[in-house]
C-alpha cells in the first residue's frame, strides 16, 4: 500500500528519489544500498533501459503512456523470441483510459511538462500500446504478452526484467533509480507491479484479428481499434494518433 501511495504521488518526483535512497540506506545498510540501487545519471538512463530487454525470458512495464516500450523494449523481446525461438512473457500494466480521473490527471501532467493534450491524451497511447502488443504477439508464437489497465496513474515508469528495474522519470533531465536483479528493492518493485496487475481489468484480443499484420498504418482500422474493449467514440482522429504512434514510435529517449 506504501508503495502504491508513493507511485501514485505525481508532483513528487525528485523528493521520492530521494526518500528511495534513504530507506534503503536505513533498512538494509549503507553498503548493501550502494550495491543494490544504483542513482542513474540522466545521459546513462538510455542504456541502461536498452539493456533491460537483453536475454531474459520475463518483463514487466508499468508505466502511463509506454512510448518506449513501444519504440525499444517490445520490438527487441520480439526479436529475439522470433530469432532465438525462445518463449518470453511480457506483462504490461497502462492507466485505464475510460476512467475521468486518470484522464485528468495525465492531461495536467502534460500541461506541466509545457504540452498541449487533447480531450484523453491516455486513449490513443493505451491503444497504441494495446495495438503493438496484440499485433506482435499475435504473429509470434514465442512472444506472450498480458496486458493489464489499472486505476492507478503511477508518478514514475517501471521496467523490470531478469537483468534489474529501473525507475524513471517524465522528465528526461532527472535521474532515475537502478534495482540489482534480485535485490530487495526489484523484488519489492516486482511484487508492486504483480499485485497491481492481479486487480486490474485485462485487456483481451482475438489473435485472429491480427495475424497477419504489422506495425504500420493500415493495421490501424475501425476493427482492430475496437478490439480490446476500450471506448472509442470517434474513430477517424485515433486511428490517425494510433497509426503515427506505432509507425513513428516517438519516445523521450530519443
Amino acid at each position: 500500500a506504501i508503495v502504491v501511495a508513493v507511485l501514485s504521488e505525481v508532483g513528487a518526483g525528485s523528493l521520492i528519489i530521494l526518500a528511495f535512497y534513504a530507506l534503503s540506506v536505513y533498512f538494509i545498510g549503507a553498503n548493501t544500498a550502494v550495491r543494490e540501487v544504483n542513482v542513474t545519471r540522466p545521459q546513462d538512463i538510455s542504456e541502461r533501459m536498452r539493456a533491460l530487454p537483453l536475454d531474459v525470458r520475463h518483463y514487466m512495464f508499468w508505466g502511463r503512456s509506454g512510448s518506449f516500450f513501444r519504440a525499444y523494449p517490445l520490438l527487441e523481446l520480439d526479436r529475439q523470441a522470433r530469432e532465438n525461438k525462445r518463449n518470453i512473457a511480457v506483462d504490461v500494466l497502462l492507466p485505464d483510459p475510460d476512467d475521468e480521473r486518470l484522464v485528468k490527471s495525465y492531461r495536467d501532467i502534460m500541461k506541466s511538462l509545457g504540452e498541449e493534450p487533447g480531450d484523453n491524451p491516455l486513449l490513443p497511447n493505451v491503444l497504441a500500446t494495446c495495438m503493438a502488443c496484440a499485433i506482435l504477439a499475435s504473429n509470434n508464437k514465442h512472444l506472450e504478452i498480458k496486458v493489464h489497465l489499472s486505476q492507478f496513474l503511477p508518478a514514475f515508469r517501471v521496467d523490470l526484467s531478469d537483468n534489474g528495474a529501473i525507475l524513471t522519470q517524465d522528465d528526461k533531465k532527472k535521474s532515475a533509480l537502478y534495482f540489482d536483479y534480485g535485490s530487495e528493492f526489484w523484488d519489492m518493485f516486482r511484487s508492486t507491479v504483480a499485485n497491481e496487475r492481479d486487480v486490474s481489468r485485462a485487456v483481451t484480443w482475438d489473435k485472429e484479428v491480427f495475424a497477419g499484420l504489422k506495425l504500420e498504418e493500415k493495421s490501424c482500422d475501425a476493427k482492430t481499434l475496437n478490439a480490446f474493449g476500450i471506448k472509442v467514440d470517434d474513430v477517424d482522429p485515433i486511428q490517425q494518433e494510433v497509426a503515427r504512434l506505432i509507425t513513428k514510435r516517438p519516445h523521450r529517449y530519443g
